[in-house]
């Protein structure tokens, strides 16, 4: 079995110059966010390196801490000794060099010391994918993979709930919150959901959606039975509506996607731009060699008008990304709003569209593992990072799995509360 698996890990190691990363893929396709937007590393360059070679142990090594050394974008707010995981690791790679036995075996141990050099890294979207299924271990426990994602791990060994199911969202709260209930879907796993939901005699606009792309993908997708671009026609209207006295946006479960639906989601709430983020790349190969902040924006959308009622962003573990983004960006525009739930994932770093231009991101070593991470560090309009920290709710509520059972929504019910009391 193992011969298998892991022949595609014995040197000599070919080289590619693309990435194909696997793993967390609903993050991916993250722009900068509508902007107008000392360590060492050995050598500086105008373009960033995508993929360094390596024909033995010790030179993936070499690779591989190099390209974390000059691609990883936190280094400013990470806790993990870098320059101590080259002294640990060094010698431990060139060991495997050495070894006479098991090739397959000894591939395995190197997979193992990438693992334990990563673990605790903070880029909540950091993964590392093997050139063959991997056996390794992870706080005592086995894996079999040919991907490991800190941030996963982490969030599975912390004991927090499964993520909460879509009938939830689909049937439940359909059928018990809303009026004039409407459904889209783009036929696979993208679901939205839209009502009307009457409270302490307010009407108030639900939303909920499973990712983003909504821009890009699922409006232009018109194919299905129910398709996405009727309701968020609806939403926008709804909106403008006198009748509407607030807005819930649901945003549990929801993974991120493209930062573009900032712009084309809250931007058609606003009728000029609105700082309310920052941003930063790279722009040299040392550790802490970074562009200045740069101020990034939601800008109105044609037919865009003032939203000033109440907004009640809804999170959980399992906000990521974009998600988050988008409950910042709630927070900085609307003086009336709160986000309500349970703290979030903790992964605002964004995977550019095109990050080769930057001097940071994903990579390639001697094509023994792909290395998928942030290229752009993200912070609030006070320059706070929630990178592995997560957003805390303004008011938090866990979500409740017995109240569900009856068809109550605890946390749904937490909003509404808010926004009908403004």
């Amino acid at each position: 079995m193992y011969q298998k698996v892991f022949k595609m890990f014995i040197p000599p190691y070919t080289h590619s110059n693309k990435i194909n990363s696997t793993g967390f893929r609903c993050l991916l396709l993250v722009l900068l966010l509508s902007i107008t937007m000392g360590a060492c590393r050995k050598e500086v360059t105008t373009e960033r390196v995508t993929s360094y070679y390596g024909r033995s142990y010790s030179e993936i090594f070499e690779a591989f801490w190099n390209g974390m050394n000059t691609n990883y974008i936190f280094w400013d707010i990470e806790k993990v000794n870098w320059n101590n995981m080259y002294t640990t690791y060094k010698s431990r790679f060139e060991s495997l060099d050495q070894e006479k036995g098991d090739p397959y075996k000894t591939a395995q141990k190197a997979v193992q010391y990438l693992v334990d050099m990563t673990k605790d890294l903070a880029d909540s979207h950091l993964s590392l994918t093997f050139n063959g299924i991997a056996n390794y271990v992870i706080a005592g426990y086995p894996v079999q993979s040919n991907n490991f994602h800190p941030a996963s791990i982490r969030q599975q060994l912390s004991g927090y709930r499964a993520p909460i199911p879509r009938k939830t969202f689909d049937l439940i709260i359909p059928k018990y919150y809303l009026t004039n209930a409407e459904h889209g879907t783009d036929g696979g796993n993208f679901h939205m959901n839209l009502g009307v939901i009457p409270h302490n005699n307010k009407n108030i606009l639900y939303l909920e959606y499973s990712s983003f792309q909504l821009q890009g993908q699922y409006y232009a997708t018109n194919s299905t039975p129910k398709p996405v671009k009727p309701v968020l026609d609806n939403f926008f209207r709804y909106t403008k509506d006198p009748t509407i006295d607030g807005l819930i946006i649901d945003l549990r479960g929801n993974q991120g996607g493209s930062v573009a639906d900032l712009d084309f989601l809250l931007g058609r709430l606003v009728t000029s731009p609105v700082h309310v983020a920052y941003t930063r790349t790279k722009n040299g190969n040392g550790r802490l060699d970074f562009t200045p902040w740069i101020k990034g924006y939601v800008h109105p959308q044609p037919g865009s008008t003032n939203f000033t009622k109440p907004i009640a962003v809804l999170v959980d573990g399992y906000s990521v990304s974009m998600s988050e983004m988008t409950s910042i960006a709630v927070k900085a525009i609307f003086s009336k709003s709160k986000v309500i739930g349970e703290k979030t994932w903790g992964g605002t770093g964004q995977i550019p569209f095109n990050d080769i231009k930057y001097l940071g991101g994903q990579f390639v070593a001697a094509n023994f593992v792909q290395v998928y991470c942030a290229g752009v560090e993200f912070r609030d309009k006070n320059l706070i990072s929630y990178e592995n920290k997560g957003l805390t709710p303004d008011i938090s509520i866990a979500y409740d799995t017995t109240a569900i059972k009856n068809n109550i929504d605890l946390q749904l019910n937490k909003g509404l509360e808010y926004v009908s009391s403004q």
